[in-house]
């Protein structure tokens, strides 16, 4: 197919990625129209430009990515380059990391990364702020009613009656699930937050590290690096949140609204029978979701992993499972239904 644009996404970190924008093609069952090119390196490496006929893939039967150039656009004259700039604040970006091929905007007030930003804190991982999507969110910021996650709790439900993606039942329904959030532990909140390198596995283990949210802002990068699992280049990237300014401002303003700063009891309260177990969800479940029974593996003191092998100790089936079922059986591992699941929680 052919390259029809070139843009520059700005993600909710700041980092630039560049995508192919493509003549609809037919790939593996469905039409493609757009493929990532990952960074700049990468537009480089392969020669694409726009108007070049380029050959696609989905990699894993899912991800559209370009493998080559075909036939190079006639004119030969260079129509795409690296911005200097972030195209959406007009910052000048910077070159980043050890193999220097990400670009970043420096600047967090990035509308762009504002707005990734408050999609990342309001998503299931996080504060679970449900009915904050993508189109709610653009309309609150181009009506200058959140300029910072913490403005997210100073939102009344008269001023969601005001934007017209809104009626009364949908108002107050974003509005109870903005509350609701606010009991969230604070590993969801420090997930939310956005660090770089700090994904939800490693929220869980500074949340359990410093218990409250002011003894992690104190911290300074030699006790990081002393926390397993917790290395330099993550440990930096936390100093480096909790000294800005602007993300100072903010989480003063997210303890103002009353939001839970300290990790929560819950672990306190349950047995810790999983303790050194292996769990695998396969399948559909209908009394769970996945995230949720995570959590109930995790705060027994089990741990969730992805594949089935034979250090795995229960694999969990809902409906239409996959391969793992086959392989858990080929293994002989000890296999539970989901109400054996329940049972054993109880």
């Amino acid at each position: 197919t052919t390259i029809q644009s070139i843009v520059v996404q700005v993600g909710r970190t700041g980092v630039l990625t560049p995508v192919a924008e493509l003549a609809p093609v037919p790939c593996s069952g469905v039409t493609i129209s757009r493929a990532t090119l990952h960074n700049f390196d990468e537009v480089e490496r392969l020669g694409v430009d726009v108007g070049d006929t380029v050959l696609i893939e989905r990699a894993g039967d899912v991800i559209p990515k370009i493998i080559k150039v075909v036939q190079k656009k006639h004119s030969g004259q260079k129509s795409f380059s690296a911005p200097k700039k972030c195209p959406v604040c007009q910052t000048n970006i910077v070159k980043e990391n050890v193999d220097g091929v990400m670009y970043r905007c420096p600047n967090v007030q990035c509308p762009k990364q504002l707005e990734r930003g408050i999609l990342h804190f309001a998503s299931r991982g996080a504060m679970d702020i449900v009915g904050m999507g993508d189109a709610v969110v653009r309309q609150l910021m181009e009506e200058g009613l959140i300029k910072s996650l913490d403005d997210i709790y100073s939102l009344s439900k008269d001023q969601l009656l005001t934007l017209e993606l809104f009626k009364e039942k949908k108002a107050a329904n974003l509005f109870q699930s903005i509350q609701r959030s606010k009991g969230k532990p604070l590993s969801r909140l420090l997930f939310g937050f956005g660090i770089p390198n700090v994904g939800q596995k490693a929220a869980k283990i500074l949340a359990a590290r410093f218990k409250n949210l002011d003894q992690l802002m104190r911290a300074g990068q030699e006790d990081l690096v002393g926390i397993p699992e917790i290395g330099p280049v993550m440990g930096q990237s936390v100093v480096n949140f909790f000294k800005n300014s602007a993300n100072q401002k903010m989480i003063e303003g997210l303890k103002s609204a009353g939001l839970n700063t300290a990790q929560d009891n819950l672990q306190e309260k349950q047995s810790m029978k999983f303790t050194g177990k292996k769990f695998v969800f396969t399948g559909e479940l209908s009394a769970f979701t996945r995230s949720s029974a995570r959590e109930l593996v995790e705060v027994n003191g089990g741990e969730v992993i992805a594949s089935v092998s034979k250090n795995t100790d229960f694999v969990v089936v809902g409906r239409s499972p996959g391969s793992k079922l086959q392989k858990a059986e080929a293994l002989n591992l000890t296999i539970l239904n989901e109400t054996q699941f329940k049972e054993l929680l109880q």
